[in-house]
């Protein structure tokens, strides 16, 4: 797996999943991966979850998924048996590898869907994400992706590069990253007003 469009956080965004999921299939990349949290917004998760099945999305259980598969749903909601059973079938984490090292995708930072690492996070902040530092030590992996915090990131903590691909919620600038992985190159792609690319990484080992 080298060329993926990773999708952050959904919140029942239909059209823009869409159109998100239109440019990686133009662009020909090896795989979608989304970290989660399809429901709960104002819009259709159920549109969503269909658009996700449809074209073979990878993609992570998220807290609000987990909220609904434990009965204690953030919001009310009638879903089908096929969403329910699709929701229980998501599994917490997907592990890839890449031309440049093993993926981790989480919602949060690996199997914790409420950790969440940001740009600010310095100090006692930064050494407070049990999660992240667990993934960081054991030196399994090279790449972190997770999302929660609704807030696109690529930051390296040590050995471990973290990319967060942000939101579809259109208040909060909603986009995508795309990665390639031989080259060590991200790129984010935000969505509104209009689809263009706004910034560029390469990742140096």
């Amino acid at each position: 797996m080298n060329r993926v469009v990773l999708i952050g956080d959904i919140h029942t965004e239909a059209e823009l999943l869409a159109t998100v999921i239109r440019w990686a299939e133009d662009a020909g990349v090896d795989r979608i991966i989304s970290v989660g949290d399809v429901v709960d917004g104002p819009g259709d998760p159920l549109a969503c979850i269909d658009l996700l099945r449809t074209h073979s999305v990878d993609v992570v259980r998220g807290n609000h998924e987990r909220w609904v598969v434990e009965g204690r749903p953030f919001e009310s909601f009638d879903y089908t048996p096929l969403a329910l059973a699709w929701m229980h079938a998501l599994p917490r984490t997907r592990e890839y590898d890449t031309p440049a090292g093993r993926l981790l995708v989480g919602h949060g930072s690996g199997d914790d869907d409420m950790n969440g690492l940001e740009e600010h996070h310095e100090g006692y902040a930064l050494q407070c994400l049990d999660a992240l530092w667990k993934v960081v030590r054991d030196g399994d992996y090279r790449w972190l992706v997770g999302g929660h915090t609704h807030r696109p990131m690529v930051r390296t903590i040590e050995n471990l590069t973290v990319i967060n691909p942000g939101t579809l919620v259109p208040t909060q600038e909603p986009g995508f990253m795309f990665v390639d992985f031989e080259r060590a190159h991200v790129e984010r792609w935000e969505l509104l007003p209009a689809l263009r690319r706004t910034r560029t990484w390469s990742i140096e080992d």
